[in-house]
């Protein structure tokens, strides 16, 4: 029976695909400012799809884990591939303001009051969203700007950077695995749109206490891995980079 029950579940959450409208207004207007290149477009349809997903609803209506990986995905993933796509020259910015940037807004969020305000109101959910994208972009900047002379240096400024997001980003996680409960009142009485509270609570262990720290853990896991694949990828581009072949 409870097998049964869990395979419902998975039924309903997998149809629950709707139309999110605060997060296909920015899809558009991301559209209409930059789009240019593949990798621009890829981002954006990344982004349209987790907004419309069961992975959103469940993240606004249910759970903190699905809330911390869309948060990891718009945050760190999403800015990757539109950075990758930009073609506008922009500017230089420092390593340091751009870390500082990119780490602070995929980690604001996670503050209790905010948090709250992001799942209860559209007009914040658009700020955070707007925010982690934002944010996303600077972080990234330094390492995948199209023009040279926006770039940090491989060896060692981009390593260091990167070992020092793994870093934020792995306490990060921690803290929000093993912290004492949030208070996020959304989850505590959710709405239950898809009827499916109980089941979480009694066919899938999600009490608040698991729920959280399935969060935290999963976060640190794969914002780390993220990161990690980028520090290979810097590797890679290093050895093929002329200066190392022509030695």
């Amino acid at each position: 029976m409870r097998k049964w029950r869990q395979l419902h579940t998975i039924a309903v959450i997998s149809s629950a695909w709707r139309w999110n409208i605060t997060g296909l207004i920015l899809s558009v207007a991301l559209l209409i400012l930059f789009a240019r290149t593949g990798w621009f477009l890829a981002g954006v349809a990344l982004f349209a799809t987790i907004v419309c997903s069961p992975l959103d609803l469940l993240a606004r209506e249910y759970l903190f884990t699905a809330y911390a990986i869309e948060q990891m995905l718009i945050g760190l993933v999403i800015p990757y591939f539109l950075v990758r796509g930009m073609r506008s020259k922009g500017v230089r910015i420092s390593m340091y303001a751009a870390w500082a940037v990119g780490m602070v807004s995929l980690s604001i969020w996670f503050l209790p009051g905010l948090l709250n305000a992001s799942l209860t109101s559209e007009g914040a959910r658009a700020a955070e969203f707007a925010m982690l994208i934002a944010g996303g972009a600077v972080f990234w900047w330094p390492i995948h700007s199209r023009y040279k002379e926006n770039r940090i240096p491989l060896v060692p400024n981009t390593l260091l950077y990167l070992a020092a997001a793994t870093v934020w980003c792995s306490l990060l996680g921690l803290v929000l695995a093993f912290e004492k409960p949030l208070l996020i009142a959304r989850y505590v009485q959710p709405r239950d749109p898809l009827h499916i509270a109980d089941s979480l609570l009694i066919d899938w262990s999600f009490s608040r206490e698991n729920d959280q720290q399935t969060a935290g853990l999963l976060f640190w896991i794969a914002a780390a891995s993220v990161l990690l694949s980028e520090v290979m990828f810097t590797y890679y581009r290093w050895y093929k980079s002329p200066e190392v072949q022509n030695e």
